[in-house]
């Protein structure tokens, strides 16, 4: 007849109870997660979270040190991957680079755009001038992907900032900066991609308003100047700079254009005017 089957005593019915089991652990552990964020952050952060999400390209971007916007006040100077501090200097010497500076503020703090761009610009006073920074952004790309065709968010920031920047009587030196992230061919390189953004950018602020004139230099910088050394594909290395230029950095970058020999000769009329000068205070001094 037939014989009974004993089961051994480590027989439990297969192993799909821990298949349960860790289903179980993760959703309870998805749940204590949501709470928490529930508990800890605000209404508004509890927006950009879910907007972050609802993204289909959320998860395209690499290298974003914030991903996430959560509404912070904390400037993106505060921000470890950006050097803190400036020479203030060139503020008290020019009070134009103040007005400067306030005005861009004002455009920068205004309340129907500073979620948008408080994370994304900032000023840097310097001995040399005020150097406005404008990042990329992991969510809304400043330029399109491998192009200088700059998008309208960036263009209407750029817009904005042309009028204000026209008000000051000085130069202007822009420049594009891109990541290490090369391209298959070598035809086209970060050099001429840095180019092309820096010219574009110099398109939009002759638009809005800049006098071709104000303009000193353009020029590309690929990705030899990182904001972020450490992570050389990070999307703070893709920006624009626009350097508002005082009369000592324009002095020195013009004689770093200027012909030889006119530096020589400029520099011994320099000299025999000095020794002129010394000559005739000796003279002054004779009894």
């Amino acid at each position: 007849m037939f014989k009974k089957r004993r089961h051994g005593a480590g027989h439990h019915g297969g192993g799909s109870w821990k298949i349960a089991l860790a289903d179980f652990a993760f959703a309870m552990m998805a749940l204590f997660l949501l709470l928490w964020i529930l508990k800890t952050t605000n209404l508004e952060a509890r927006k950009a979270i879910a907007s972050y999400f609802e993204d289909p390209g959320a998860f395209q971007h690499r290298a974003s040190p914030q991903p996430i916007d959560f509404g912070s006040n904390k400037s993106i100077a505060e921000s470890p991957l950006i050097p803190k501090g400036g020479d203030s200097s060139v503020v008290d010497k020019h009070p134009e680079f103040k007005e400067l500076m306030k005005e861009l503020e004002k455009l920068i703090n205004n309340n129907d755009i500073s979620k948008k761009y408080k994370d994304i610009i900032f000023l840097e006073p310097l001995k040399d001038g005020v150097r406005i920074v404008i990042l990329d952004n992991s969510k809304d790309d400043m330029f399109e992907l491998g192009s200088a065709n700059i998008n309208p968010f960036f263009q209407d920031l750029l817009l904005g900032m042309a009028p204000i920047i026209k008000q000051i009587d000085r130069r202007l030196i822009i420049s594009g900066h891109t990541d290490s992230v090369s391209f298959q061919g070598k035809e086209y390189t970060n050099w001429e991609l840095s180019s092309a953004r820096a010219q574009a950018a110099r398109k939009t602020l002759l638009f809005g308003g800049i006098e071709e004139e104000q303009i000193f230099m353009v020029l590309g910088m690929a990705d030899r100047s990182p904001r972020d050394a450490q992570n050389p594909e990070s999307s703070v290395n893709r920006r624009i700079e626009i350097m508002v230029a005082n009369e000592s950095m324009e002095a020195r970058v013009q004689r770093m254009f200027t012909p030889v020999q006119k530096q020589e000769t400029d520099k011994t009329s320099s000299n025999s005017t000095e020794n002129n000068n010394i000559v005739e205070q000796a003279r002054q001094n004779q009894p």
